[in-house]
């Protein structure tokens, strides 16, 4: 018993005498943060960098894709190939991937066609696809889910927004949200809203933001966030305005330390609302990236390593942010993969 407590005794100094002799920058971190929870005030984000997963995904170049995180895996799902101006080779896949890296294609004839510029979410334990463009170049309004990301169910809905494309969407207050996007009549600024994907009802016609396609909305902060957009022939929107119910919006901030764009990411990572990539309204790819804990002010991590593009995918997954796919500067599709994590892992 003696012998067990002199060890003990031995480790603990040890211990000790290894405190001692950290620097003083050290013994602080140890002692003021050891046993704080992962908050916003105590992640160094200038600590983190982009790594590749993969320059060529086994899914070819694209951009105006979608991917969720849904059971554990990404789903990417439509998107169009080719180099622009042509736009008529959109694609009919669902893609899967564990890891990001390896893609495998899971469908190559879903039920619900050709589309791109179309929108996706999880909601109520299901992926959910909403409006976009077809096969033929024509808006969309038709609304198709799945259980499994296999079998797909086109869903009977009533009171439905127009057939459109390059519009925004969350999941917010337990409610699907519809925004903007472009129909047969140009830009609209409409805002559409479900509790079951069936029913849609009209929180605003002419929301006061003007009429925007390619913007991007996220819940964040019991909130609904929107930011950039464009109208068409216009330069990029770099507006962020909030709501609480779909109808009485706020301008948070237009006085804002990056560019306007259009086709870019908005998303909620680790307490701070993030703007990634996007496209000026005339052709130059952007590939900055910016975080805020307010949306009024923002700190930026420079430019990341990948090509800036428009019509990229973002998504939260493995506690980094992935960035995939997209159009660069030029016009040429990307398949490449990236995710952001913290350099000392």
């Amino acid at each position: 018993m003696k012998k067990y407590l002199i060890i003990i005794i031995l480790i603990a100094l040890a211990g000790l005498a290894i405190f001692f002799y950290l620097p003083k920058d050290k013994k602080e971190a140890i002692t003021e943060n050891s046993n704080l929870p992962e908050t916003r005030e105590n992640i160094n984000f200038n600590d983190w960098d982009w790594k590749m997963a993969t320059e060529n995904a086994a899914w070819s170049k694209r951009d105006a894709q979608t991917v969720e995180f849904f059971e554990g895996k990404l789903w990417l799902i439509g998107g169009v190939g080719g180099t622009a101006p042509d736009y008529s080779q959109n694609k009919n896949e669902v893609w899967v991937s564990e890891d990001g890296k390896e893609w495998e294609l899971i469908m190559d004839n879903p039920p619900f066609g050709k589309i791109r510029a179309h929108e996706s979410v999880v909601f109520q334990d299901k992926i959910w696809i909403l409006g976009g463009v077809d096969g033929s170049e024509r808006y969309r309004n038709d609304v198709w889910n799945s259980e499994d990301g296999i079998n797909w169910k086109k869903v009977e809905t009533n009171n439905i927004w127009t057939p459109r494309k390059g519009h925004a969407s969350a999941v917010y207050n337990g409610r699907i949200w519809i925004l903007g996007g472009v129909d047969i009549y140009g830009a609209v600024n409409d805002v559409w809203y479900s509790e079951d994907g069936v029913n849609w009802q009209e929180a605003a016609k002419h929301a006061p933001w003007s009429p925007r396609y390619d913007l991007m909305a996220e819940s964040y902060n019991g909130k609904l966030w929107l930011s950039g957009g464009v109208t068409p022939g216009l330069m990029g929107e770099k507006d962020i305005w909030v709501t609480e119910n779909g109808k009485d919006w706020e301008l948070v901030s237009e006085d804002l330390p990056f560019a306007g764009r259009h086709g870019h990411c908005l998303l909620e990572f680790k307490g701070n609302l993030w703007i990634i990539g996007g496209w000026n309204g005339n052709g130059l790819g952007f590939n900055d990236v910016w975080y805020s804990e307010d949306g009024k002010e923002w700190k930026t991590l420079g430019k990341a390593s990948w090509a800036g593009k428009e019509d990229l995918s973002c998504i939260v997954f493995g506690d980094s942010i992935w960035v995939m796919g997209g159009m660069k500067t030029g016009g040429g599709r990307t398949n490449d993969v990236w995710h952001l994590t913290d350099k000392v892992f």
